[in-house]
């Protein structure tokens, strides 16, 4: 069973080896580590028999929220994992009054692409040479949710405050 928590820093070394074998640049564990100690961001994991397996990390930019990483552990992926972070993300961004979550992502990388259209995102520009190791252009999509609430959709996210939250 895959369970939703919330990410502490005793995680952050299994969050680093996943970041590292998903995501290009790869964030340091510093970097990681400062984004639990933030007021303004929900760092969110999915756990299988208590190990690390995906993550999320959203973050609040005034009404707006950036989708700033998600990654998923590559022998679990094709598993509902990265939609379960991307709906526990967009509930948090909800349950927080957000009107519309941004994100980039890599202009070849068609399964992330994928999963942001499934979840309600749009093309919104484009940043020409934005990511290195390799130069690729930066896709920005965006997703409104000014009125998410009044749908059908958001009675099947799970709720944020829900979340239990492990222990050091």
């Amino acid at each position: 069973m895959i369970e939703l928590a919330v990410a502490t820093e005793c995680d952050i070394p299994r969050i680093f080896e996943i970041e590292c074998g998903a995501i290009s640049p790869a964030w340091s564990p510093e970097a990681l580590k400062s984004e639990i100690c933030r007021g303004d961001s929900v760092f969110l994991l999915t756990l299988k028999c208590k190990e690390v397996v995906g993550f999320c990390i959203l973050r609040r930019i005034a009404d707006e929220g950036e989708l700033l990483r998600i990654a998923v552990d590559k022998s679990h992926r094709r598993c509902g994992i990265a939609d379960m972070l991307m709906n526990a993300a967009l509930g948090w961004a909800e349950e927080n009054e957000l009107l519309s979550v941004y994100l980039e992502v890599r202009e070849g990388n068609n399964a992330a692409i994928a999963l942001y259209k499934k979840h309600g995102f749009v093309k919104a520009g484009l940043r020409k040479g934005y990511y290195d190791k390799p130069v690729e252009n930066a896709v920005i999509l965006v997703k409104n949710l000014a009125h998410y609430g009044q749908t059908e959709q958001i009675k099947t996210r799970p709720s944020f405050i829900s979340l239990p939250i492990p222990s050091p």
